[in-house]
């Protein structure tokens, strides 16, 4: 049990490692590319399929035929943001960790084909749509949301307090929460799921097909549809399935609450009895 939860959040440690070195000395980089200001970035060629956002700005990626980039917000975030920019990602960060006031970015970008999510921080990714062989990994206490979701496969890793939502289908869900975090995806349907939990997190989807599950602690998950689960535990973490229609939801909603049953009516009140005559 384990050492799918080594395994499952050992690229996220990766992650937070790197961008740990890459920042200490101020120079903040991802893959290797150092980040430079928009007007200094050169978005000409093909477009990317991956995005990563290390920091506690805000991006919206809008569906679209080409790339492109635009920025607003507290002027002192704005002028901090760097970009990177290779085949595959487009990456987004501030060159330098303090700015004047508390103010934040929000980075608008379009382009096609979003397959791969990544979060370093506390920032916060709404995205159109993933498709392709799909990828969410979160470290830190960010948050991502994707409205649809069309994939053969959807691997989500979250480490720590982030939380996912989504809706949409894909044939197969594999999904690690590690610590606090959440993936609220009741909108989301799985044909196949394997589910790894440790801590106290949580995860909700719906799924008709197979359902595996690893809780180690108090995490909770929950399957909306008819299928079939098993669940190997560790500690009080609890896998419940529950019947009813699958996939039916927005992004990050949960279960419609149950109608509530109408009152019921008051019983009439009895006719008075009719008054004797006043004797003569």
């Amino acid at each position: 049990m384990l050492h799918r939860i080594i395994r499952g959040i050992a690229p996220v440690v990766a992650l937070a490692a790197a961008f740990g070195a890459s920042g200490c000395d101020g120079n903040i980089s991802i893959n290797g590319e150092k980040g430079v200001p928009l007007e200094e970035l050169d978005i000409a060629g093909k477009a990317p399929t991956a995005l990563v956002l290390a920091g506690p700005d805000d991006v919206v990626v809008k569906d679209g035929d080409a790339l492109k980039i635009d920025v607003a917000g507290d002027p002192g975030a704005v002028s901090a943001l760097r970009f990177t920019l290779d085949e595959k990602t487009l990456g987004i960060m501030r060159g330098k960790d303090k700015v004047d006031g508390d103010g934040k970015a929000t980075v608008t970008v379009t382009m096609p084909g979003l397959e791969k999510l990544t979060i370093a921080g506390s920032g916060t990714v709404l995205a159109d749509s993933l498709a392709g062989k799909s990828e969410v990994t979160i470290a830190g206490s960010g948050t991502a949301r994707t409205n649809s979701v069309s994939a053969a496969k959807l691997d989500v890793t979250i480490a720590g307090s982030g939380s996912y939502r989504a809706a949409g289908k894909v044939d197969a869900l594999d999904l690690t929460v590690a610590g606090s975090g959440n993936a609220n995806m009741a909108g989301l349907e799985a044909e196949t799921a394997d589910v790894t939990i440790a801590g106290a997190g949580s995860a909700s989807f719906a799924s008709n097909g197979t359902v595996k599950a690893t809780v180690m602690g108090s995490g909770d998950v929950t399957v909306t549809g008819s299928a079939k689960c098993t669940i190997k535990s560790m500690g009080s973490g609890t896998l419940r399935c529950n019947p009813g229609s699958s996939g039916d939801q927005a992004a990050g909603d949960g279960p419609p609450p149950a109608p509530e049953a109408p009152e019921a009516p008051e019983a009439p009140q009895p006719p008075e009895a009719p008054r004797a005559p006043d004797a003569p």
